[in-house]
């Protein structure tokens, strides 16, 4: 049976004249250079595999020659057959990674420097191929395409994670989550191996770690698990990590050393580094219960976090050494991560045994001591020929600037900038949208949004290690939930490591991953994903022409959208959407899709106002937080409104007063004025207690114009959105000062002063 190049998911057809249209195949990440050629292959048994140097890629080749057998029910003949695939290693390759692939219709050559360069292009051709393969399922002939292709990565690191600490994993499900990753190019595994949860793996010298940190009674998270479990039995724990300890049951479990040195070579047959990951000194309560020795005190919590071990104590080192020797004759990874994340610091601060450390040793607070800590730990790992992965709150100590950062905290949009300014590496892992363990996860934000502000020096993007995707699971207790939740966003993440800026293409993306849908399916994996009708807005102001641009985005491919502006539920009979539209003045937007004539919820609301401010002086009185600058000075009169994220460029955030001057640039009549603000009490973001606008002529004498009192309850939980509008009828004048305040500790926000 002939799988045509549909299997591929061609999205225009070749025109009668032989001129070629452009073609998206079902390739992601999609590579760096593409081009569609005339022709086919047509692969079949009596294919002929030419491998130039038998002795430059033998495992590449057993692992070809199992797909081919899959494929097409025996591996393939090096006699003389019909046509050939030839192997071929070259010099020209100085990226480990990459590779060129032409097919035409009697040769195929893969050409490459390196093992990974060659793995990597037979996972462009295991793509090319019908998704059938992957069962096992028999064709006498397959035809691929005829193209050429010279790919290579944008980012070194491309990396997945995976918790298996808060709940833990079956070795055939990391087995199976190292198939995945490496079909997909994304080669590192970060394992998270110990938390305050659980410790899993085996440790000689200290057995009691995994006989008894390995497991504990059921914890508020699992109670949530079972809770969700009544109406969603993916929430239910795994019954094979249950057991009976006397008359009470835990949970948990470990890997041995002996399974995690075969996993870690399995591994690395598929080109997946895995990265162990011994969080410290915080996170530590997995091995500070069954060893209380080791902290500054009493074992417990501390304001937020757990107790961590005592910086000062040298048994304390001699553990953590004793423990990395183990890690590192298990894992062979160029990369240890030692966590350094979420450290309470307070018992260090109550210890005398601690401060009179500092003092000796001229630390003014406890920072200080953490950087010690993590120096210390690094230097021993550094001598041992690794490197060092911390995440980013590890920058607030003087840290040594080979270590490189993995960036998790989005509400700090400084970290990029000023880990590389430091000189470190840094790795894009922000929490929005690079945990897929939020369930709110956009696939669009996973390959759209901008991760780094407009301060990220480029200068030093050669400091950009990669990306990474992460899987924390609190609650997420079973296989099939960690399925539905990592894909297919890891295959957004794997094409935005992967492929360079001109190479990724939203559109693209989805016609291409529809597919990878299927395929993903045929390999057992339990998506729960149907593309999200819901319209995401964006706006684009021209000062010129005084107008605002509006599109849309969505996860549906070219879809209908209808919409109107103002602000009436869109019909068959409102405008269709056929690309950007502009508004002058203000518009209510109300958009949806519409699918056989019906409209899809949900229905987007978006306020588009080119008002009188835009564009004007803002002077701040009192400042921004420095980690949610927004657009800087500029952003309240920019015409650009927020998202329903704060940490999305367009929302300025303060810890302060909102207390602002914005000049109108000359006496103006003035009608009205409306900010929004946004509540999510979880991160502590509150609405301001009230807003009061005050109007002045000469910028010194301001004149009380309208007070707005804030009805928004203090605990009211959700994310909530506010306009603080009014009247400014019969007042004139060319400053306005706006004061919001700031009522409660924790943040407010606002995206927009429209001044009309």
């Amino acid at each position: 049976m002939k799988h045509l190049v549909n299997a591929l998911l061609v999205i225009f057809i070749l025109s009668a004249c032989s001129q070629q249209e452009p073609i998206d195949f079902s390739i992601i990440p999609y590579p760096s250079d593409l081009k569609v050629e005339n022709g086919q292959f047509e692969l079949t048994s009596n294919t002929q595999l030419f491998i130039e140097d038998p002795a430059a890629f033998p495992n590449e080749v057993e692992f070809f020659q199992v797909m081919m057998k899959q494929a097409l029910g025996d591996e393939l003949s090096s006699g003389t057959g019909s046509n050939t695939i030839e192997i071929r290693k070259s010099a020209e390759y100085s990226n480990p990674e990459s590779y060129s692939l032409k097919i035409s219709s009697d040769k195929i050559v893969l050409e490459a420097g390196y093992p990974q360069g060659i793995f990597y292009g037979m996972s462009t051709l295991r793509q090319l191929l019908p998704a059938s393969v992957e069962t096992g399922e028999v064709s006498a002939q397959l035809v691929l395409p005829a193209l050429r292709i010279q790919d290579s990565p944008k980012y070194d690191w491309r990396a997945m994670h995976l918790d298996v600490s808060r709940h833990f994993f079956s070795m055939d499900y990391l087995h199976r989550y190292v198939d995945l990753l490496s079909l997909y190019k994304l080669n590192k595994l970060h394992l998270h191996l110990t938390d305050d949860q659980g410790w899993r793996m085996e440790i000689k010298q200290y057995p009691e770690l995994t006989e008894q940190g390995a497991w504990r009674t059921f914890n508020k998270h699992d109670s949530i698990c079972m809770e969700r479990s009544i109406e969603d039995p993916r929430f239910a724990l795994d019954s094979k990590h249950i057991k009976m300890r006397g008359d009470t049951q835990v949970y948990g479990g470990y890997y041995t050393q002996d399974e995690l040195k075969q996993f870690v070579a399995y591994a690395q047959s598929k080109h997946v580094e895995v990265v162990p990951e011994i969080d410290m000194p915080g996170h530590m309560m997995a091995a500070i219960s069954v060893y209380p020795e080791l902290t500054c005190g009493t074992p417990g919590w501390g304001r937020v976090f757990s107790t961590p071990l005592c910086p000062v104590k040298e048994e304390v080192y001699t553990f953590v050494e004793n423990v990395l020797t183990e890690v590192m004759d298990v894992f062979p990874s160029q990369y240890i991560h030692i966590g350094a994340d979420e450290v309470d610091l307070s018992s260090w601060e109550k210890s005398s045994a601690c401060q009179q450390f500092m003092k000796a040793n001229g630390m003014e607070d406890v920072e200080e001591l953490q950087a010690y800590f993590v120096n210390r730990v690094s230097d021993f790992l550094m001598k041992n020929d690794r490197k060092v992965v911390v995440w980013d709150e590890a920058i607030s100590g003087d840290i040594d600037s080979s270590l490189s950062i993995m960036y998790w905290r989005a509400w700090v949009a400084s970290v990029p900038e000023r880990v590389v300014k430091k000189g470190n590496e840094v790795i894009l892992a922000p929490g929005d949208p690079f945990y897929f363990s939020n369930p709110k996860a956009k696939l669009f934000d996973v390959y759209n949004k901008q991760i780094l502000s407009s301060k990220f020096p480029t200068a030093l993007s050669h400091k950009i290690k990669g990306m990474q995707g992460s899987l924390w699971t609190e609650t997420i207790p079973s296989e099939e939930l960690a399925d539905a939740l990592i894909f297919p966003d890891a295959l957004a993440l794997a094409e935005r490591a992967w492929s360079s800026d001109e190479g990724q293409d939203w559109n693209s993306f989805k016609s291409r991953l529809k597919p990878q849908l299927h395929r993903l399916r045929t390999m057992g994996v339990q998506l729960d994903y149907t593309p999200s009708a819901e319209l995401l807005p964006f706006l684009n102001v021209d000062k010129d022409t005084e107008q605002i641009g509006v599109r849309f985005e969505s996860e549906l491919s070219e879809p209908t959208v209808y919409y109107t502006t103002d602000g009436s539920t869109p019909t068959l009979e409102s405008n269709l959407y056929k690309g950007e539209f502009f508004v002058k003045g203000s518009a209510s937007i109300a958009a949806a899709a519409f699918e056989d004539g019906q409209l899809v919820e949900p229905v987007l609301k978006k306020q588009v106002d080119y008002h009188k401010a835009i564009g004007k002086a803002v002077e701040y009185l009192k400042p921004w937080n420095t980690a949610y600058p927004a657009g800087d000075a500029g952003t309240l009169t920019d015409g650009y409104r927020g998202t329903n994220s704060n940490s999305d460029g367009y929302w300025q955030g303060f810890t302060n007063d909102v207390e602002v001057i914005v000049d109108m640039g000359e006496e103006t009549d003035l009608r009205s004025f409306s900010a929004t603000f946004m509540q999510n009490i979880g991160p502590g973001i509150f609405m301001p207690g009230e807003v009061e606008v005050l109007v002045s002529s000469d910028g010194e004498h301001f004149t009380s114009a309208l007070e707005i009192a804030n009805d928004v309850p203090a605990d009211q939980k959700g994310l909530l959105f506010k306009d603080f509008e009014g009247s400014l009828e019969g007042q004139k004048g060319r400053y306005l000062k706006v004061i919001a305040k700031n009522a409660r500790p924790g943040f407010i926000f606002t995206d927009e002063f429209v001044i009309n």
